[in-house]
């Protein structure tokens, strides 16, 4: 991510102060001559003793608090560098003659060995702790919103406390340096309180009166305004050192600071934490008035004892013990800090914290703390009786063991249970889940109940099950904020099946996606919601589904062994799924079979069981449906008085189902009208129009056969069957000619039909048939086509039983068992020779 100007200058400029607050630690560390005196950092024209360090050689030599160093090796030293360089020039160990002025005015010569200052003390080491505390909090708030305003500032306030309480707090010292890095820290101490003011004045949000007066005077006027509190530090101070000097007086310190600078710091920063109580109020997001609030506290309480003791009981600050008091609570304010931005999101930043790096150092603690109590306890009892016992080791051992090892197990047990109390809960889940399973429970209503107690389970903002319905993925639990469905886009899918990933981050998905700019829209509206991962809910069989989880509520992130154990756990709830998928699906097949059967079964009581024709006529008719039900039928119409009507057959468009279900009503249409309507041509024209109305888009290829009672004669009619074949009596097949229109009937609306006559001879064979015959397919995908038709025709017996039965064992074998794609219908017409 690139940095903006303002930020890396910022980084440049801490960089500086960072170096010059260690150069402070160094310059406490290295290895001089010191005589034991700590200097008042309130008098810098002086060398007032402020303390002395027992055992040290100016204790010894009778050097006091409030004595004054005039001289030191017969050479009188008036400030600090001075003193440094004597004391230069002289080894750890040597004897130095001080001239020492007490409180009275007195002047005496001490005589005192040089020892060697290596050791910070506890308060200044506290300080040292605290400002770089702030300084790195400050850092990786600047590093994760260099964009933000706010942050910047934050940076800036960090960086000052960083330098006030590593420069500006450390003792006073001969060292050479000692006055640049004071000088430094009263400079940080002189910005701090506008930097801190101005911080609370823009965050949370900008104060709204000042955004009103702001956008009433413009932006130049607040850039003018932050110059005045900028600069009002600094115009103080000037006009106290110039009544000072104009009076004649000297300056008032505290801890080597004016005593005004720590008017204006407490004043600033009571009117920060006035502007922050201020400007929670109106905060409507509730993470943030709860991370303003903790603020607002720490700030409080770390800030106001300090300022109390700096300000109000300024002496204080000259005794070491006073200034640690006053210190330890600053810690409140880099703690409170740090916990609003991990818990709450304070900035805007989002910290994710491992549980497995928090166990190890939280399992360390009670580790150390357990060697540390055996170790006091081998400690304390050394030297005793009870440890010159011979005994003692085998007891302190046994001690151990049923004391010690109990209470660390004890201790333990709880941090594990917090620790792994989401892993607990799954290991759980998955048992119940599988329970659930096996009792014969709805599969998907347990993978629905499943997701919606993940959220408890391991701490979800969310979790939300969309199952694959229509190539789409369709929402069945969740919140309802987010899309009721998902598309199931060809990307999505590759993505997610290509590593055979079960949970995927969103993040990871995101990175992939510049090619698909459909895919990284959804993606980027998924992110918007709140979605950080991915399952795939995907059997051997297929996708069924995915479920989208949220991030954790707090700011531990999902441990690997819990993404293992959630894998596992969606692996069983996408074989339950898939399980109850084809449940389901053999349930409606079931269902569908007992319908088809149902539908069967009447289709075949349509049927005739034989047909017949008027006398010399012989018939066979057959119809084999290419599934249980099929839209192929012949039927016998109605006939006047005893004489037997005409046969018909036909091919309805459509398989199956719908197929049946329009021969049906074409069978009965044609049957209704054939009894008020004996011409087919005028029979044809009515059911054209009728099953036109009702085919919705269907239609009907019929053919009509009927053989006159008072010769060979025989009427046909075609309306989008094929032509019939006359097989003669030496065995040659032809076709019988065909009309010139002979469109389906319910195609179009009105349509011009035209029955044929033709004689057939006593040895001759009429056969009709629908175009399920020709298009039987051999396993190889061969058609059985007309030609193999002829030929089966051609070599069959002449009478219309045995012809068709010879025509469908061909077929049989052709076939081979291969499924017919279409139905199929034989007639087969034939002329007695005693008719003639």
């Amino acid at each position: 991510m690139s940095l903006p100007t303002t930020a890396k200058a910022l980084l440049g400029l801490s960089a500086v102060l960072f170096a010059l607050a260690v150069l402070s630690i160094i310059d406490m560390l290295l290895p001089r001559p010191f005589d034991g005196v700590l200097l008042d950092p309130d008098t810098p024209g002086a060398l007032r003793v402020l303390d002395v360090i027992p055992g040290s050689g100016a204790a010894v030599a009778g050097i006091v608090p409030g004595d004054r160093i005039a001289g030191i090796g017969h050479r009188m030293v008036r400030d600090r560098e001075q003193a440094s360089r004597v004391l230069g020039s002289y080894e750890v160990g040597d004897t130095v003659t001080y001239f020492v002025e007490d409180a009275a005015g007195g002047l005496r010569e001490s005589r005192l060995r040089l020892g060697e200052k290596r050791a910070i003390k506890a308060p200044y080491a506290y300080a040292c702790l605290l400002g770089f505390s702030f300084f790195f909090i400050g850092l990786y708030v600047l590093l994760r919103q260099p964009h933000q305003r706010a942050a910047r500032i934050f940076f800036v306030v960090c960086n000052l406390f960083l330098v006030f309480l590593v420069c500006r707090l450390r003792p006073a010292s001969y060292s050479s340096v000692d006055s640049s890095i004071l000088l430094a820290g009263t400079g940080a101490l002189l910005f701090l309180p506008a930097a801190f003011l101005h911080f609370f004045l823009i965050f949370p949000r900008p104060l709204p009166r000042l955004e009103r007066w702001i956008a009433e005077h413009g932006r130049t006027a607040w850039r003018r305004l932050l110059v005045v509190v900028y600069l009002l530090p600094a115009a103080a101070l000037g006009a106290r050192l110039a009544k000072a000097w104009h009076d004649g007086e000297s300056l008032s310190l505290v801890s080597g600071a004016p005593l005004v600078n720590w008017w204006i710091l407490a004043a600033y920063m009571l009117l920060g934490l006035l502007v922050l109580a201020i400007n929670s109020e109106g905060l409507q997001d509730r993470r943030q008035r709860r991370g303003a609030a903790l603020v607002f506290a720490g700030s409080l309480f770390g800030l106001v004892p300090f300022l109390t003791l700096a300000v109000v009981t300024p002496s204080f600050l000259h005794s070491e013990r006073f200034l640690f008091l006053g210190v330890i609570p600053l810690g409140l304010v880099p703690l409170t800090f740090a916990y609003a931005i991990v818990r709450f999101q304070f900035l805007d930043i989002r910290v994710i914290l491992h549980k497995g790096l928090l166990y190890t150092v939280t399992t360390a603690i009670v580790t150390v703390s357990y060697a540390l109590a055996i170790a006091f306890f081998n400690s304390w009892s050394r030297g005793t009786a009870l440890a010159e016992w011979r005994f003692f080791p085998l007891l302190f051992a046994l001690a151990i063991v049923l004391l010690f090892e109990p209470l660390r197990r004890r201790i333990q047990g709880p941090i594990d249970g917090f620790f792994f109390a989401e892993r607990s809960r799954l290991q759980s889940t998955m048992l119940e889940m599988g329970e659930q399973l096996t009792a014969g429970l709805d599969h998907e209503e347990v993978v629905r109940n499943l997701v919606e107690t993940l959220p408890q389970t391991l701490g979800l903002h969310f979790a939300a099950l969309y199952l694959v319905k229509g190539g789409q993925l369709e929402r069945v639990a969740g919140p309802g904020y987010l899309p009721a469905e998902l598309p199931l886009t060809p990307e999505l899918e590759a993505f997610l099946g290509r590593d055979r990933r079960r949970l995927t981050r969103l993040d990871d998905l995101d990175k992939e996606a510049g090619e698909s700019p459909e895919l990284a829209r959804l993606l980027q509206r998924l992110a918007l919601d709140g979605v950080e991962l991915l399952g795939d809910l995907a059997s051997p069989r297929g996708r069924v589904g995915i479920v989208l989880l949220s991030g954790k509520t707090g700011q531990m992130a999902v441990e690997p062994t819990e993404l293992k154990l959630l894998a596992g756990l969606l692996s069983q709830a996408a074989i339950a799924l898939e399980t109850a998928r084809l449940l389901d699906q053999r349930a409606r097949q079931a269902e569908l079979e007992r319908e088809l059967a149902i539908a069967s079964s009447i289709q075949s009581s349509l049927l005739p069981a034989s047909v017949r024709m008027a006398d010399g006529w012989t018939v066979a008719a057959v119809c084999r449906p290419a599934r249980d039900v099929g839209g192929d039928f012949f039927a016998q119409l109605p006939g006047n008085d005893d004489e037997p009507g005409a046969v018909i057959y036909g091919d309805v468009s459509g398989k199956s189902v719908p197929g049946a279900l329009m021969m049906m009503a074409a069978h009965e249409v044609l049957h209704a009208l054939a009894m008020t309507h004996a011409d087919p041509a005028e029979l044809f024209d009515l059911a054209n129009r009728r099953l036109y109305r009702i085919g919705q888009r269907s239609f009907v290829a019929l053919g009509y056969l009927a053989g006159a009672s008072d010769g060979p004669r025989l009427r046909y009619g075609l309306a989008g069957q094929p032509p019939p074949l006359r097989r003669g009596e030496d065995g040659e097949v032809s076709e019988l000619p065909v009309p010139v229109h002979r469109l389906p009937l319910g195609a179009f609306h009105r349509g011009t039909y035209q029955v044929l006559e033709t004689r057939v001879e006593p040895g001759e064979l009429i056969l009709a048939y629908s175009d399920g015959v020709l298009e039987t397919q051999s396993p190889d995908g061969e058609f059985f086509g007309e030609e193999r038709l002829r030929a089966s025709l051609a070599v069959s017996l002449p009478e219309p039983d045995a012809a068709v039965r010879s025509i469908l064992a061909d077929l049989e074998a052709f076939a081979a068992g291969h499924p017919a794609y279409d139905d199929l219908t034989l007639v087969a017409i034939g002329r007695r020779r005693e008719a003639e």
